[in-house]
């Protein structure tokens, strides 16, 4: 391996370009995602028949590889862009949902008696009782879902993409520069590792009540 190339790779613009592309496409589609997921989660916790009609789809749809929504996006969506989003929002969506929608199921009922004790509206009942009693597990979908989000952008990247990260190291394996390939595949890593542990590092400082006593 000539480790002049990776060097030489690292001052270049084109690299960087790629990783900010990446990186673009990963926030959009992971906030959308976490968005959608959290509302939906919350609004079939409150209304019982939106649960039962539409819970049933989700779980329908949720097994779907990402690679089998690839078509789907590029038809429906008018860029390329669009539908690697898309297909990123895919991938943070379903975990994300399914941790706050298993939270919100096993919430202790018993908290909600406060919210009776004081007569609490429904915004504030689910600002200040509700989503603070489910944080832990708000964090560990983020973890989740930022996961799932950078997993599927950098496969979209590779079948459909014309710029990102993911393209960068599909386009150097067919043209035989694996050194550019090993490198591509690091900076994968360590962009997944650095958004793991941000979550996580807020989660510590947040989430103080759930510390381990030494």
């Amino acid at each position: 391996m000539d480790f002049s190339i990776i060097i030489n790779e690292l001052t270049e613009r084109t690299l960087y370009d790629n990783i900010f592309v990446s990186l673009k496409n990963v926030l959009t589609g992971f906030t959308i995602a976490f968005v959608v997921a959290l509302l939906l989660a919350l609004l079939l916790y409150e209304f019982k028949m939106l649960d039962k009609i539409f819970y049933p789809i989700i779980e329908v749809l949720r097994p779907i590889p990402n690679a089998g929504w690839v078509p789907i996006a590029i038809i429906i969506f008018a860029t390329i862009e669009q539908s690697i989003i898309f297909i990123t929002f895919v991938g943070a969506f379903f975990p994300m949902f399914i941790s706050l929608y298993r939270a919100l199921k096993n919430f202790p009922i018993n908290y909600l008696y406060f919210a009776k004790i004081y007569k609490l509206n429904w915004f504030d009942r689910t600002t200040k009782i509700i989503l603070p009693g489910i944080m832990s597990n708000i964090f560990t979908a983020l973890m989740i879902g930022i996961s799932g989000a950078w997993l599927s952008v950098i496969m979209a990247e590779m079948i459909s993409g014309r710029m990102g990260i993911g393209y960068y190291t599909w386009k150097s394996y067919t043209l035989l520069s694996y050194e550019k390939v090993f490198l591509g595949i690091i900076i994968m890593g360590i962009l997944g590792a650095l958004f793991s542990l941000f979550f996580a590092t807020i989660a510590k400082k947040k989430l103080f009540w759930v510390r381990r006593i030494d």
